[in-house]
Order: structure tokens, then C-alpha cells, then sequence
């Protein structure tokens, strides 16, 4: 079976510079982000009245009359932050997608191998199977598995009919209370 694919090459950024962040990336250990307050909603409104009103009033709140600042300098990592979080998110996405891609074609030529390895065999060098047997038997794998879940299911089926258990559709129904039949309408 081929795959046909609409396929186009990626057209996004290639490599990723941080050195910006050095010193503001952090790498926190499993479970560190529990607890951590992170942004709500309105933030915006809130840091427009904070970048006004914070300079007017740092003295008479007794905070450092830098806080501004502070508050200002972590915005902007975190806009460079957030851009690089998305472009490493898309990067992620294209390596993943790339990746099961390339697999994909490697299978195909994997597969015409062993299709002309098989027919190789039957018209001129039977040998020829136990040279690429490794390779059948990779291959034929995914069949092998499909055949021994197919059986699976055909013996549960079996023993479903063999109990007396309805089946319809792949589903077995469950039984109608003592007096019912499906066939029956209930009277209301």
C-alpha cells in the first residue's frame, strides 16, 4: 500500500540563536512548575497601570523605585521567551512529522526489497530467502500481528456465539430485563 501524501518542504526558521537568554533560561526538575503563579487574564491593563502609576507612587509604597523596571526587563524575556517556545514548538512538529515522513519512504523501499526477494527466490535462487531473512521477517511483522489479532478476535467472537451472547456489529448487546425483547415495543 502507497502512501500519497500532499508534501511540502518547510519553509520556517532553520536554526535558533539563545544566546540572548543566557543566564534567563532555567530547567527546573520534574514536578518544579507546580505551584508557580503564572500570568491571568488582564495582564495587560494591569502592566499599562503598573508602567504609569508604579514610577508616581514606588516611594510612598516603600518598594524599590526600580520594581518598574524589574517588571519591565521580565516582560521582555518573556516575549522572547514565548516567541521561542513557538518557534521550537513548530520545530518539534516538523522534526516529528519529518521523521514518520522519512520512515514512510524507508518502509516502501524496504518493502520493494522484499517483494524482489521473494520473487527472486521463486524463479531463479530459493537461497536468496535466507539471505534477506532478517529483512522478511522485519517486514512482515505488522502482518504478523494483524493475523494473530485477527484470530484473537475470531476465537472471542466464537466462544460470544458458543455462549449465547447476541452479537451485532462487532458489539455484544447487552441482555433485555427478564419479560423484554428487542422485537417488542415497551408499553409506557
Amino acid at each position: 500500500m502507497t502512501t500519497t501524501l500532499l508534501v511540502k518542504q518547510y519553509a520556517g526558521e532553520l536554526t535558533l540563536d539563545l544566546t540572548d537568554l543566557q543566564g534567563s533560561l532555567v530547567d527546573l526538575p520534574s514536578g518544579g512548575m507546580r505551584g508557580l503563579r503564572r500570568e491571568k487574564p488582564g495582564w495587560d491593563r494591569a502592566e499599562q497601570e503598573l508602567s504609569t502609576r508604579l514610577p508616581l507612587h514606588a516611594a510612598e509604597l516603600r518598594v524599590a523605585p526600580d520594581l518598574g523596571t524589574q517588571i519591565s526587563t521580565l516582560n521582555t524575556r518573556l516575549a522572547r521567551v514565548r516567541a521561542v517556545k513557538r518557534t521550537v514548538e513548530k520545530l518539534a512538529e516538523v522534526a516529528a512529522e519529518t521523521e514518520a515522513y522519512l520512515e514512510d519512504q524507508r518502509e516502501a523501499l524496504v518493502g520493494l526489497v522484499v517483494d524482489s526477494v521473494r520473487k527472486a527466490a521463486k524463479r531463479t535462487d530459493p537461497a536468496l530467502m535466507t539471505a534477506f531473512e532478517k529483512t522478511i521477517r522485519y517486514h512482515g511483522q505488522t502482518g504478523l500481528l494483524a493475523a494473530k489479532t485477527r484470530r484473537k478476535n475470531e476465537a472471542a467472537t466464537a466462544e460470544e456465539e458458543e455462549a449465547g451472547v447476541p452479537f451485532k456489529g462487532g458489539a455484544a448487546l447487552a441482555a433485555a430485563p427478564e419479560g423484554e425483547s428487542e422485537d417488542e415495543p415497551q408499553e409506557t
